[in-house]
Order: C-alpha cells, then structure tokens, then sequence
C-alpha cells in the first residue's frame, strides 16, 4: 500500500516510490553512468517526476530556469539558429542557461505526451561541486561525452590486448633507459660489445658536443654481414646512417609512429637544443609486439609481388584493433591506415614499371578524396589519376598511349589488394585522368570557368590531391596555379558552396516503437554521404576560398581557425563531431571485417548504445552548423 510523507508533493511521492527503478533506467544514460551512485541517488531524492501534453510549452523564450529537466519518456524541441533540437529519453535540457543563469533564448515545446524527471536547481548547483562527470557534462556537453566513447572504445578493442599507455605520451615519458651512444672514431667491434651488454639495439654516434651524427642499428650490422662487408675495425663513421630521422622530447607517440611508417625505421632520436637526449624504438612506442607497425610498414615496401601485397592487407585489421587499444584517436587511425595504403600503392608502381617502356617519361601518381586527405578507413576504393610532363600536344599523346596500359595493370593490382576498383571511373587508367599538366590545368580551367550545377560537387574530389608516387613538384606547381583560379572567381566559390548546402543532414534520432511497428522513419544512416562528406565539402570550400593548400580536413579546420573564419568554440566542436564519426565508422567496418560481411557505411540507429545515439546526434548537429557557416558567408 502507497502512501505519502506530510508535505510532500505527489511528483516527488512517485519518484520515491519508484527510486529503484528510475535509477536503473538512469545510469543507463551518459552523465549518470559515469557518476557514482550516492550521487546519482541524491539527484533522484531532489526530483519530481512530472507529466507534460504533446503541443504545451514547457519553457517560454526569455525564461529564467530553475530547475534542469531529464526526458524519462516522450519529445521536446526548441529552435535555435534556425535548427530544430530534439531532446528524448534520457536527454537533459537546458543545462547551459540553467548552469549560467542566462535566460532562454528560445522556446521549449512538448512534441509529444512527456514524462520528465524534474531536479530541482539548488540541488544541480550541489551535483556541480561534488560530481566530477555531471560537471564535466554541463560544462563541455559533448565533449565530455567524446571521452566517454573513447574510453568504451579502448576498453572494448584492449579486452584482448591489454593496452598500458595511449598514443598521445610524450616520447620523453617512454624513455626510461639511458642513451647509448660513441664517438664517429669508435670501433664497430667495441659499439656491437656494448650493444650486446645493454641489450639494446642502436647505438647513436655523436660528436663530444653531443651533437647529432648518425646511427646504427641491428639492422644495419646484418646487411654488413650478409654482404661480407662486415670488418671490426671499421670506425662507426663509416658504418653509420648518417643524419638520421629525429624528433623533440616533446613529440608523441603517434609522432613517432608516423615516422617510422612513413621511412620504414625501428628507431628514432631524441633532439633538444640540438643534443641528442634521448632514444625511442618501436617497442617503446608499441609495447606490444602484437603491435608491430613498422613491420608491417617494411613488409610492404619490400613484397616481391603482388601477392605477398595481398597477404599483407589482413595485418592492417588487427593493427587497428591494436591501434584502438593504445589510445589511438580516429584522425590517427585514418593517418596510419593511409600511410600503409601509400606504401602498398608505391610497391605496386615500383612492381608493374618494369617492362612498361615508361623510360624517359617524367610522371607522377596522383591520390584523390580520402587519400590525398590522409583519411582512408578499411572500406575504400581507388580514386586516382596521373599528372605527366609532356611539350607539346602530340607527345601528351604519345606519353598516354603509354602510360594507359601500365596505370591498367596498377588499378587492377590494387583492386586485389583491397582497394576496390572505383565505380565512378575516377582512375588513372581513364584517359580522361591520365593527363600533363598543361592538359590538367585546362580541365580545371574550365571546371571553375564554366562549372555544371549537376555535376559540381562530384568533381570537388580533385581539390584534394596528393601525389603518391614521382615527381610531387609538378603537382606542387599545378596547385598553386589552381588555387588562384579559385580565388579569383566568387562565383564558382558561390556555386560549390551553393551545391555542398544542399545536402540533407538527418537528427540521428532512433525511431519510436510506434514507428518502428508501423514501418515508419529511417533506421539507418549513411554514416559518410550523411555525415563525414558534407563536413569535409563545407572544409574543402572554406579552404579553396582561403588560398589553403592542405588537403586533411582536420588541417584545413586548424587553419581557418587561425584566420577567423570559425571561432574557437565552433572548431573544438566541429574537431570532436569529425572524430566521432570517424571513429563510429571505423569501428562499424572493423565489426562487419571480423563478421565476414562485405563493408559499408550504412549504421543501424537502433543498434546504438545510448552515449553513441547522444553523440551522434551532436555530431550531426555540429555538422549543419558547419553548412549555416557556410551558408552565411556566401548569403545563400
């Protein structure tokens, strides 16, 4: 039998009748699954739980708040900027103006019938002072729920692999043994001694200055060896890698690592005012061996065929599972994935150009969309071409003729090695792609000039260019020439921009049971035509405008941060809203890989936890916020 305390109102009586259950529905939703639970039942204690009708007004622009409201059942929405905000079950509103004490600058409307848990204001104010993640929440609101899924993340990839330290150390704080080094007139003999009696496997050659002069390696005392070459007597002047690849004690990990993909090495110095301070190898930087990057990277660039290049290709899976557990963001998944697909690129050119009577022809090989972007996921397809130098129309000709068959033979290899042939035909064995450079500067020419409104934002791809393979100069010249044909026309600016606002971003919202029963509503989002792409097209057009030659999104954002066109509050959570994404599609193809299902970008809503449906929907709105940006600038 139910009953009621003196002066208690019977919202808060139904609250405490039903605490048990209200605070298991409650933990289930970020904050208060990161808070502990005294705290989590002081908030229930200092609530009533109220009934709202679909149409009623539950807060009037201009209001001062009192209290925060927690969406138990039902929907409310506000407009604000010109965005409808939905808020359902376990969503909080509005905390910012509650925390601030601003007054609302927009009204709150109940869409449909809506149980809320009402948490009185003075007892929110407490929350704030004793409760670090429901401080953290009402301060950076989705950025503090990013942490959440990162640690999820990590905690989901590290069940196996045991992750102890994340990618973002510094270099400094994995170098725990003291430095190994000798003068350039040291013996081979004597440095191969104390190598073995350190049991380390680099010894670095300084002058006695402490300056930089080269290293030796393991590696490098096996090659002497197996090429007979080796002699004890020998000074490590003359066996050395001279100035070798280096970093500041300050770097990170990941800094490290892309180092040592990007040259295939298993070591890299420690420089601090121009003293070498320090040593960092891959297993400091991969505590695991089951980790082993530069191996992989190696691995690639020396396969004897194309086969072993296929083979190699299932290593990448795990590698990123390893990367996940070591604290990897999704920007340094995409990175890695990237520079690993460049090194398979570059062997396969290197593999089909014997034969190919290209002697003579100066070329490069370009990479176009994600790749020039450096933001390729297990998921993707080959989008590239071929820039030649060539001085007359007629040779153009006569270099095409041959260059056509050899691109053939690449794009094939590279569709077995996973990169699947491009249904678009943006591929450098299309004609229309293997170019020189005057022919390329024409075809850009007139795609500013005179641009197709249906085709326009199809083409944007080849604004992110990068050259893989050859001469990167001509590219370098071809950009720079391109960029200011942008700049000077408004008017195409105007039509990309025009074409990039037209794109549809949906709320993320889950469907309800009722709509889910009755065939209604969309359960699934492509998490790249909806989300990723029209994020990085609004990046690419600001870019384009500003003369920005980088092609990564993310450093596109850092440099029109830095002149202004978005503030520092708009960066932060357009970054976090781009890492999110990433990081839900890479997990969503790492799922379907080890599933044995052929990839895609199709994410079910209902299948999301509850911190990943909260996230989303936040990404996604950081997303049309980055297309009224745009929109705004060229008044669209």
């Amino acid at each position: 039998m139910s009953f009621a305390i003196p002066g208690e109102s019977v919202a808060k009586t139904a609250v405490r009748q039903k605490a048990p259950g209200i605070l298991a529905w409650l933990i289930a939703y970020p904050p208060f699954d990161q808070m502990q639970a005294q705290h989590c039942d002081y908030l229930i204690e200092h609530s009533e739980l109220r009934f709202f009708s679909a149409g009623q007004v539950l807060l009037e622009e201009g209001a001062r708040v009192d209290q925060l409201y927690i969406v138990r059942q039902g929907q409310i929405s506000c407009q604000e900027q010109g965005e409808t905000h939905e808020y359902v079950e376990g969503d909080l509103l509005p905390v910012r103006e509650l925390v601030s004490g601003q007054a609302l600058g927009s009204a709150y409307e109940v869409q449909e019938d809506c149980f809320t848990l009402c948490v009185a204001g003075e007892a929110v104010a407490h929350l704030l002072t004793i409760s670090e993640p429901f401080r953290d929440y009402c301060l950076r609101g989705a950025s503090s729920l990013l942490a959440s899924v990162w640690r999820s993340a990590q905690q989901s990839a590290s069940a196996d692999l045991g992750a102890s330290y994340t990618l973002d150390m510094s270099l400094q704080a994995l170098t725990e043994r003291g430095l190994l080094s000798c003068l350039p007139d040291c013996p081979v003999e004597q440095a191969v001694k104390d190598m073995h009696e350190r049991q380390v496997s680099s010894m670095v050659v300084v002058n006695p200055d402490q300056h930089l002069l080269g290293i030796f390696t393991l590696r490098d005392l096996r090659r002497l060896v197996a090429g007979g070459q080796y002699d004890p007597t020998q000074a490590m002047s003359q066996v050395m890698t001279p100035d070798p690849v280096w970093l500041a004690p300050q770097s990170s990990a990941f800094d490290a690592a892309l180092l040592m993909v990007e040259h295939q090495i298993g070591h890299i110095c420690l420089v601090q005012d121009h003293k070498v301070v320090g040593m960092v190898s891959e297993r400091d930087v991969f505590s695991l061996q089951r980790v082993d990057l530069v191996h992989l990277s190696r691995a690639l660039r020396c396969a004897q065929d194309v086969s072993v290049l296929v083979r190699l290709q299932s290593d990448i899976g795990r590698l990123v599972d390893a990367m996940l557990a070591h604290g990897a963001r999704s920007e340094q998944l995409t990175a890695v994935i990237t520079r690993l697909n460049d090194h398979t690129v570059q062997r396969t050119i290197e593999l089909t150009l014997p034969g190919s009577g290209l002697d003579g022809i100066e070329f490069c090989w370009l990479a176009f969309g994600s790749q020039a972007r450096g933001e390729q996921t297990r998921h993707t397809d080959q989008d590239n071409g071929i820039l030649f130098a060539a001085h007359s129309p007629e040779q153009a000709k006569a270099h095409r003729a041959l260059l056509l068959p050899f691109a053939r033979r690449v794009n094939e290899a590279l569709d077995r090695c996973g990169m699947v042939w491009c249904t678009g035909n943006i591929m450098a064995s299309n004609p229309e792609l293997c170019l020189s450079e005057a022919e390329w500067l024409h075809r850009f020419q007139i795609m500013i000039e005179r641009p197709a409104p249906e085709q326009l934002l199809e083409s944007t791809i080849f604004f992110d260019c990068r050259a893989i393979w050859g001469q990167s100069s001509m590219l370098q010249r071809m950009q720079r020439r391109v960029l200011g044909m942008v700049n000077d026309n408004p008017v195409f600016q105007r039509m990309l921009a025009q074409s990039t606002c037209q794109t549809r971003i949906p709320s993320g919202k889950k469907r309800s049971r009722l709509e889910a029963l009755m065939g209604q509503g969309d359960d699934k989002l492509d998490i790249k035509k909806q989300a990723l792409a029209p994020m990085v097209d609004v990046l690419r057009v600001l870019a384009l405008a500003h003369g920005c030659e980088l092609a990564s999104s993310m450093d596109r954002l850092a440099v029109l941060t830095q002149r202004g066109v978005f503030t520092a509050e708009e960066s932060e959570g357009l970054c976090e809203a781009y890492r999110y994404l990433q990081l839900l599609r890479l997990q969503h193809h790492q799922t379907q890989l080890q599933q044995g299902q052929e990839p895609n970008n199709l994410v079910r809503l209902s299948t999301l936890g509850a911190l990943d449906a909260r996230v989303l929907r936040e990404a996604l709105s950081q997303v049309r916020r980055a297309q009224r940006i745009l929109a705004f600038r060229y008044r669209l």
